[in-house]
C-alpha cells in the first residue's frame, strides 16, 4: 500500500513539474495587462492633445472681432 502511495506522489509530482500551462497564462495575461495600460495612457495623452486644441481654437474664435 505505501508503495502505491508513493508511486502516486511521484506520478503525481512529474504531472506538475511538467505542466508549464499555468505559468502561460500568467505570461498572457501580464502581457494583455501591459498592453491594456499603454493603450490606456496613449488614449489618455491623446485626449489631452485635442482638449488644449479646441481650448486653443475657442480663444482664437472669442479674441476674433467682427466689424
Amino acid at each position: 500500500m505505501l508503495g502505491l502511495i508513493n508511486l502516486l506522489r511521484r506520478e503525481l509530482s512529474d504531472r506538475l513539474r511538467a505542466d508549464e500551462h499555468g505559468a502561460v497564462y500568467v505570461e498572457y495575461a501580464l502581457l494583455v495587462t501591459l498592453i491594456a495600460l499603454v493603450i490606456a495612457a496613449g488614449a489618455t495623452a491623446l485626449g489631452l492633445n485635442i482638449n488644449d486644441l479646441f481650448n486653443k481654437l475657442a480663444g482664437y474664435i472669442a479674441s476674433v472681432t467682427t466689424p
